[in-house]
């Protein structure tokens, strides 16, 4: 049995990166419980309530979050207006540690590669997605984002939007204080 600790090293250096890109690494804190912020990514509630960056909203998440367990996070807003994302939980450790599998989709929740949807550079398959929380104070949290596979030429965008994501993160655990 791993123990998180072991969990969230080997998380961190997951498979799926290729030449072309290098990890993409994003750390933010919240003025919220750790236990508040991993909510926040449980939910189709919760995520329905911040995820994708500006300009885009979700409309439909499915979601069984459980190790092994699959989600599709659909989009609405862009110029093709549907498509999102769908993959498999890998890790899930409460409070700790969430790492999921990551594909492109069509608005139905079907895999699709980055080739047919347009996306710039050599995309793998499959992306994958770490997020790691931690406990800095009793009301204060962090969450660091390790994202692999996405291609450098992609990775600016793909830093604004995490970042707009964690904004409408923010907006969300302030309107929703317990």
């Amino acid at each position: 049995m791993q123990t998180s600790q072991e969990k969230n090293s080997s998380a961190s250096a997951h498979k799926a990166s290729t030449p072309q890109s290098k990890l993409l690494t994003i750390k933010r804190e919240f003025n919220v419980p750790v236990e508040d912020l991993f909510a926040a990514f449980t939910t189709p509630d919760a995520i329905k309530g911040w995820w994708w960056p500006n300009g885009l909203h979700t409309d439909r998440v499915d979601l069984d979050f459980r190790e092994g367990g699959h989600y599709f996070i659909n989009m609405k807003g862009a110029p093709q207006n549907g498509g999102g994302m769908v993959g498999n939980f890998e890790e899930i450790t409460e409070n700790s540690l969430i790492v999921m599998s990551d594909q492109f989709a069509d608005d139905n929740g079907n895999a699709v590669s980055a080739a047919e949807i347009k996306m710039p550079g050599e995309w793998p398959e499959t992306v994958y997605i770490t997020f790691e929380f931690a406990s800095l104070d009793e009301n204060t949290s962090s969450v660091t984002l390790s994202q692999q596979g996405i291609p450098n030429e992609a990775q600016k965008d793909c830093k604004q939007g995490w970042g707009e994501m964690f904004d409408k993160l923010e907006k969300y655990l302030t309107q929703n204080k317990q």
